[in-house]
C-alpha cells in the first residue's frame, strides 16, 4: 500500500487525517516541537472543525519486533498496563507536556479537546480499556476532569482504543496497519 502522507504514520500505523484542518506531529518526526530533551510529547495534534485531538499511539504488536522477542515484549507491555506505569510514566506526562507546549506556542484552543490513545494490541478488550481510561482520568486528583471543585475550567474527553475500536468510533479518520 502506498501511503499518501508519511507524516501521518506512527510506526506501522497509518492514520487518514485527510479531513482534518491541520495535523502536527509533536513527537520528533515531522514538524515536531524540537524539545524532546526537555518535554515529552503526544504523537499527533489534530485540529478538526469542531474539536482538537491529542493522540498517543502505543504499538506493542508491531512486526519490526524480532520474533524471538515478541512474547517478552507483550509480557512487558501487559505489566506496564497492569501496574499503571504506562499511565503514570507515559500517557499522563505526554499529555501535560504537550498541553504546556501548545499553550505557550499557540494559546489554548477554545475547541473541546480529546486525548485519544490507540494501543495496537488486538487482545485488549473494551472493558479493560474503560478501566484504563478511568484510571487516567483520576490521576493526580482527577485534574483532567477539570472543575467543578478544583482545577481548570476546561476538561478533556479521554478515551483509549484498540485498532478495531478506533475504526468503529472514527470512520472519518481510519487507522490501518502497514507492515514494513
Amino acid at each position: 500500500m502506498t501511503v499518501p502522507n508519511q507524516e501521518w504514520m506512527e510506526g506501522e500505523l497509518y492514520f487518514d487525517f485527510s479531513q482534518a484542518l491541520s495535523v502536527i506531529s509533536l513527537d520528533g518526526h515531522g514538524q515536531g516541537h524540537g524539545m524532546s530533551h526537555l518535554m515529552k510529547a503526544v504523537d499527533f495534534v489534530v485540529e478538526w472543525e469542531q474539536e482538537l485531538w491529542l493522540i498517543e499511539i502505543k504499538d506493542p504488536e508491531k512486526s519490526t519486533i524480532p520474533k524471538q522477542h515478541r512474547v517478552a515484549q507483550l509480557e512487558s507491555f501487559h505489566q506496564k498496563l497492569s501496574s499503571q506505569s504506562l499511565l503514570h510514566a507515559e500517557l499522563f506526562p505526554k499529555l501535560i507536556d504537550s498541553l504546556i507546549y501548545l499553550g505557550l506556542n499557540q494559546g489554548i484552543s477554545k475547541k473541546p479537546m480529546r486525548y485519544l490513545t490507540l494501543i495496537g494490541m488486538s487482545s485488549l478488550q473494551p472493558p479493560f480499556l474503560t478501566v484504563l481510561k478511568d484510571a487516567l482520568l483520576n490521576l493526580h486528583g482527577g485534574c483532567l476532569l477539570g472543575r467543578p471543585t478544583k482545577g481548570w475550567e476546561k476538561g478533556f474527553d479521554v478515551h483509549l482504543f484498540n485498532l478495531e475500536l478506533w475504526n468503529e468510533w472514527f470512520p472519518h479518520c481510519p487507522a490501518s496497519r502497514i507492515e514494513k
